[in-house]
C-alpha cells in the first residue's frame, strides 16, 4: 500500500482518530480530471498519495481531494495543516515546499512527496516545523 507510514501512524494513535476524517480515496478518473483542469500531469508520487489518502483529514494535515488541488507558479498545492500552512509539489522536479501561514515565505522541505510524508511529516526532519514533542512521539512508536 502506498504511503503505508500514514496508516502506521493512524494505527499507533499519532493522529487523533476522533479528530480525523478518513474518506474513500478518489478514483483515477477524478485525478485525471484534476490534471486536465490544472493543465499538468501530476507526478507518480503525488498521484499515489491522492489514490491512497486524497480528501482525508488527518487533523495534523489535510490531504486535498483532487478537486481541491491548486496550481500557481509551477507548484501544486496538495495539502494544508491546522495552522494554515500549505504544502506544494513542484511540477518540474517534484520537490515539496511550504507556504508559511505566518510569514508567507515559500520554503523548501523535501526532495519528493514521499520524502515529505516519511521524513518530514512523520519523521525526524519535521522537528523544526512540528516540534520536539511530535518527533518524540513518532520515535516512541518507531516511526522516526
Amino acid at each position: 500500500m502506498a504511503y503505508e507510514k500514514i496508516r502506521r501512524a493512524l494505527d499507533a494513535g499519532i493522529f487523533d482518530s476522533e479528530l480525523c476524517e478518513i474518506v474513500t480515496p478518489p478514483t483515477d478518473e477524478q485525478i485525471a480530471h484534476a490534471e486536465s483542469t490544472l493543465g499538468v500531469a501530476l507526478n507518480d508520487e503525488l498521484r499515489q498519495l491522492l489514490r491512497a489518502w486524497g480528501g482525508s483529514d488527518l487533523h495534523e494535515i489535510l490531504i486535498h481531494d483532487p478537486a481541491q488541488l491548486r496550481r500557481a507558479d509551477g507548484l501544486i498545492e496538495f495539502a494544508a495543516d491546522y495552522s494554515g500552512t500549505r504544502f506544494m509539489a513542484d511540477t518540474a522536479d517534484g520537490t515539496v515546499h511550504a507556504d508559511d501561514a505566518h510569514s508567507g515565505e515559500i520554503i523548501y522541505l523535501a526532495p519528493s512527496v514521499a520524502a515529505f510524508i516519511d521524513d518530514f511529516l512523520l519523521g525526524a526532519k519535521g522537528e523544526d516545523f512540528y516540534g520536539e514533542d511530535w518527533v518524540r512521539e513518532l520515535k516512541a512508536h518507531g516511526l522516526a
